[in-house]
């Protein structure tokens, strides 16, 4: 899907004016977000726009919602009366093409006569590479609903959610505690035995292949969490890799982090990610 690219400032967090009128606009986007319809963007019969369709028919109860298709979204792009869910390339400032794909929520308004790149956007969570035609990380797209919906349900309740960006899911995975993590070996940036994993989590972490997680997240498997790694394509150094950790069973976003690719840092999550993730688990 090539129609939308984004320029990527930050994640998880609202994009509009400064000072007090921002937080009063910010304020009144979010108590509003119920009564406005969401146009969800499906352009094309690929798997990954069939998933968010389903996924959406399924789970998404914030507001009205109608799916519609690229050229419609076109026509009404800048009506302030919808907001839009989509797919979208993402880059960085310096950054000479897209790396990653995000699932990306943005309001309407004049701003979008410009493209996605001037838009005020809500939320966008990493979802795969650029040009994925395999789909390996679609499984995501049902927990990426539910968990779009929460940081709004969240916001509602405490406007300086929508200024905190990843931190305010940073600190989330306490509530990971008695509950099994699954990672696979690929995820891990570093060389972590399975001795050390067990004894760092206190025997409730696994090794399991890609598709075990993919399994567990499909099947919303209960007393468990598990980790998703979204890298670039190419894994080119200087771009970000994201590192999270969800619920299985009710698609909570309970850790968030990203990190520079480097030769010191490649992709996965890092000894320091491992280290505070684990800690709930020791006590």
């Amino acid at each position: 899907m090539r129609h939308f690219t984004i320029l990527v400032a930050t994640l998880l967090l609202y994009s509009g004016m400064s000072g007090q009128n921002f937080i009063s606009q910010t304020r009144k986007v979010f108590a509003n977000f119920g009564t406005k319809t969401t146009k969800v963007v499906i352009p094309s019969t690929t798997l990954a726009d069939l998933t968010l369709r389903d996924a959406v028919s399924r789970l998404w109860r914030i507001s009205p919602y109608e799916f519609c298709t690229f050229e419609e979204y076109e026509k009404i792009k800048q009506d302030t009366s919808y907001f839009f869910l989509l797919r979208a390339d993402g880059m960085y400032k310096k950054e000479l093409e897209p790396k990653i794909e995000y699932l990306t929520l943005v309001k309407g308004g004049p701003e979008q006569k410009n493209g996605l790149y001037s838009s005020h956007n809500i939320i966008n969570l990493p979802l795969q590479q650029s040009d994925d035609l395999l789909g390996e990380n679609l499984s995501v797209i049902p927990a990426y609903v539910s968990i779009i919906q929460d940081h709004i349900y969240g916001i509602q309740q405490d406007i300086t959610l929508a200024f905190k960006g990843t931190q305010s899911y940073s600190d989330r995975i306490s509530q990971a505690k008695g509950r099994k993590i699954l990672f696979s070996k690929e995820q891990i940036g570093y060389n972590l035995s399975e001795e050390d994993l067990q004894t760092l989590f206190n025997g409730s972490a696994s090794f399991v292949p890609g598709d075990e997680i993919e399994k567990a997240l499909t099947k919303s498997s209960p007393d468990t969490v598990v980790a998703v790694v979204i890298k670039p394509k190419g894994e080119s150094r200087g771009s970000f890799c994201y590192k999270m950790i969800i619920s299985a069973d009710n698609y909570k976003l309970l850790f968030f982090r990203r990190h520079k690719i480097g030769k010191s840092t490649p992709a996965g999550f890092t000894k320091e990610d491992i280290r505070k993730i684990s800690v709930p688990f020791l006590f």
